[in-house]
């Protein structure tokens, strides 16, 4: 039936993969089935991922600590891992202690001045559709529409605001739940991330175990460049963004560097998803402070994109802008913030995969030419 050997194999493959789709289709005609696995999912997969998200930050501290000799012995995994969660823990105590408190004092304030924020916002618009300067661009637009979406969305917030008491709630439940699960689980992974390959090692014949091991560990690497230079980068934008807004005189200041600094977390999109509060802020100010909030913007992403991006996650993906933007638009669209997050690492290391995978089979082909034409 099969000419040979590999053929016999691929058959195969073939047969299982059907049968499990078949029956992942199956069972997800069954709610009373996937609800239970649904919510399991997505109970532990924040935790996860933000753990292993710190995991890759502090592993090269973690790293850094065992070089450590005392009276020329190296310093014990175990204890390695210690100091590196206290020097961790210390950090976030001290970042908390620093700046919560001015956190809290802008969410305060701005939630008090909210009704006059909106009232500001409304009035910039109506200013802004009289200008000459606007009206002389004659754009296809229609005033009244823009105005009335304004006040909608405006009336939206204010009404909303009253009436999250049971989100705000859920929501401090979650976070709660998370604070206390997430150091947790990342102890864990600092304490036995090591055991990993060994155990997976176990799991394969052993012609294949250095094979797992190597691609493994290119793997590894891969994550670990991508999320430890994504934390500098999203580190120096929040702290550059805070001294730029603190330089031309922006209301909220550290709360919107904040957000800017997270949101950088997406490539290429997260700056411009970052600067869209400040810029609403700097609105009800005057057009002269959103000039500024633009031009700090422009200022803090050319450096970054220049020089920090770059040298930290540039060079170690090598992945080209416009795949990255293809990428992004795709798990936008399929899985929304959450999957522009994690597409670029997934599809590196994906690709890591693929390219070992074509490099085993290269390689087994070349083995098998020479065995072919030897006496």
């Amino acid at each position: 039936m099969f000419t040979n050997e590999r053929h016999k194999r691929l058959f195969f493959w073939t047969i299982e993969l059907l049968a499990i789709a078949i029956l992942v289709y199956v069972v997800s005609r069954f709610d009373f089935l996937m609800r239970p696995i649904s919510v399991f999912i997505s109970t532990v997969f924040v935790p996860i991922v933000s753990a292993g998200f710190l995991y890759y930050v502090l592993k090269p501290i973690l790293g850094l600590i065992k070089k450590i000799k005392i009276k020329g012995k190296a310093i014990p995994h175990r204890l390695a891992v210690i100091m590196t969660f206290l020097l961790f823990i210390g950090v976030i105590v001290l970042a908390l202690a620093l700046l919560v408190p001015t956190l809290v004092k802008e969410i305060s304030n701005l939630i008090t001045a909210l009704p006059a924020f909106v009232n500001d916002l409304q009035k910039f618009v109506n200013e802004l559709t009289a200008e000459r300067w606007f009206r002389a661009l004659d754009l296809n637009v229609n005033v009244d529409q823009i105005k009335g979406t304004v006040s909608k969305y405006a009336a939206s917030v204010l009404t909303g605001t009253a009436s999250t008491l049971g989100v705000v709630i859920s929501t401090v439940t979650s976070v709660t739940i998370n604070i206390v699960t997430i150091p947790i689980v990342l102890f864990y992974m600092l304490n036995d991330g090591d055991k990993l390959v060994p155990t997976l090692k176990k799991n394969f014949a052993s012609r294949h175990a250095d094979n797992i091991e190597e691609l493994t560990d290119k793997m590894d690497r891969t994550i670990e460049r991508y999320i430890s230079g994504q934390a500098i980068e999203m580190l120096f934008v929040g702290i550059a963004m805070a001294i730029g807004y603190l330089i031309i005189g922006q209301p909220y200041a550290w709360l919107l560097a904040v957000i800017a600094g997270i949101t950088n977390i997406v490539p290429y999109i997260g700056p411009w998803l970052g600067v869209i509060p400040a810029l609403v802020v700097a609105s009800t100010q005057s057009m002269q402070q959103v000039i500024f909030v633009i031009i700090v913007m422009t200022i803090v992403q050319q450096i970054d994109g220049n020089f920090i991006y770059p040298n930290v996650i540039g060079k170690s993906l090598k992945i080209h802008p416009l795949t990255i933007m293809i990428l992004l638009m795709v798990a936008g669209n399929l899985w929304g913030i959450v999957g522009m997050i994690l597409i670029v690492p997934v599809y590196a290391v994906i690709r890591e995969i693929v390219k070992y995978a074509l490099k085993l089979h290269q390689l087994t082909k070349n083995v098998e030419q020479i065995n072919k034409y030897k006496p």
